[in-house]
């Protein structure tokens, strides 16, 4: 302490004016002594770090904060208590404040994939459309493969769990291939939050990843920069697609051509970034993507229903025929959620497949393989009602009856009791 203090007095007088010699002699030094002192950085006091009962806590407070910056403060501290923290609660607030501002801060660096690596999912939404002279939500479902930027995109009326993995099919058709990920962001037909907050696959996104070997990842809630690359994508849809259909009559079925040919004309065009295009990219990719299997996964969404009296099961208010002989049985109606095929499946077997009528127009089809065989039933229903409400007759039989006098029933008569006399 007694060099430390000379040496802050030596920068004091220093800044006072004296000499390096004065201030030798000031303070009891040669002036080569000061001059060591001065050409030295003034050094720092080292506080000491006290140890926190957080500490032990911090680890994980960090990694679900990094997860998800906006996990429920309260949640995570009822979790470090549950773990045994005994510290106080500001504590905990001002650590997790902290982490949040360094979380949030973070500069975000670009990075690039290689090929065949990563495909990143968005969806786009257009709001209320006239569709095919319907008034519909419309949205768009977008696909976009990280290494080559090539995109796919299908226009839907939903958003839902069926159609989504529908769409996942036909953007591997149209790549010929399967990334080895796919990034999703907190759409609920794919990720969920379980009880702890963190967010897991749905089952069906997983079944559907085991069939074509991909393996679904989430980036971070609130960070949309993870997936940049179909949010610019999404972006290119709706600022130069979109208004080449103003004023046009739009069906569901134009706009997905339309929009496939945008995408082929927006592939061969030069990317800035790397002086090539999409489609020169994509080459590289292609052959690296994952083969598809030969069968495609089952989309198909299963209703159950219950064949009525008049041998028909209903859906979206219309009426389908089914074999009478399933009068009264439970049915499956597999409906795919973009072309509309139905399948109708009883006792585990196959009755027929047929497409949808349109839903609200309250149709009824009745295939001429039932109809007949409906015709026989409802002949033979009507003919065993008829007979089980006929009248019942009572039928006498003819008996010849023998007319007698009662005196001849005397013969039949018990003999009087003989009296017997008294010894």
């Amino acid at each position: 302490m007694d060099k430390e203090n000379r040496m802050l007095d030596a920068r004091i007088l220093q800044g006072q004016g004296y000499t390096q010699a004065e201030i030798g002699a000031m303070i009891g030094v040669s002036d080569r002594t000061v001059r060591n002192y001065l050409s030295k950085p003034p050094l720092q006091r080292v506080r000491p770090v006290r140890p926190s009962r957080l500490d032990p806590y911090k680890q994980l407070i960090v990694e679900q904060l990094e997860e998800n910056p906006s996990y429920n403060g309260e949640l995570l501290y009822e979790r470090i208590v549950n773990l045994g923290f005994t510290g106080k609660k500001t504590v905990f607030k001002a650590f997790a404040a902290q982490v949040r501002r360094r979380v949030g801060a973070t500069a975000v660096q670009r990075f690039e994939t290689e090929p065949g690596r990563q495909a990143q999912v968005d969806w786009k939404e257009f709001g209320k459309q006239t569709v095919d002279g319907r008034t519909v939500k419309l949205y768009a479902f977008v696909m976009v493969l990280g290494y080559s930027r090539k995109p796919f995109v299908r226009f839907t009326t939903s958003m839902d769990q069926p159609t989504m993995l529908a769409c996942h099919v036909l953007a591997f058709r149209h790549f010929d291939g399967i990334p080895h990920e796919i990034l999703y962001d907190n759409m609920r037909t794919a990720f969920a939050p379980d009880a702890d907050g963190c967010w897991r696959p749905t089952k069906r996104l997983l079944a559907l990843a085991a069939h074509y070997g991909f393996t679904p990842r989430h980036c971070r809630v609130r960070r949309p920069e993870t997936k940049g690359k179909v949010e610019r994508t999404v972006g290119y849809l709706g600022n130069n697609f979109w208004p080449r259909m103003e004023g046009l009559a739009l069906s569901l079925g134009g706009l997905n051509a339309d929009v496939m040919s945008w995408l082929g004309a927006i592939c061969g065009k030069p990317l800035a970034d790397f002086g090539e295009s999409r489609a020169e990219r994509f080459a590289r990719e292609r052959g690296i993507l994952k083969p598809i299997p030969l069968s495609d996964f089952d989309v198909r969404q299963p209703v159950p229903l219950i064949a009525g009296r008049e041998s028909t099961v209903r859906f979206e208010t219309n009426r389908y025929s089914v074999p009478p002989a399933f009068i009264g049985e439970n049915v499956l109606l597999l409906v795919h959620p973009l072309s509309r095929e139905a399948e109708l499946i009883a006792g585990g077997a196959s009755i027929r497949s047929f497409t949808l009528d349109q839903a609200g127009s309250h149709s009824i089809r009745v295939d001429e393989s039932d109809r007949q065989a409906i015709q026989t039933r409802w002949a033979r229903d009507r003919e065993r009602i008829a007979i089980r409400r006929a009248p019942k007759r009572r039928v006498r039989l003819a008996v010849d009856v023998e007319i007698r006098s009662p005196a001849a029933y005397e013969a039949f008569a018990e003999p009087p009791a003989t009296e017997v006399g008294v010894w």
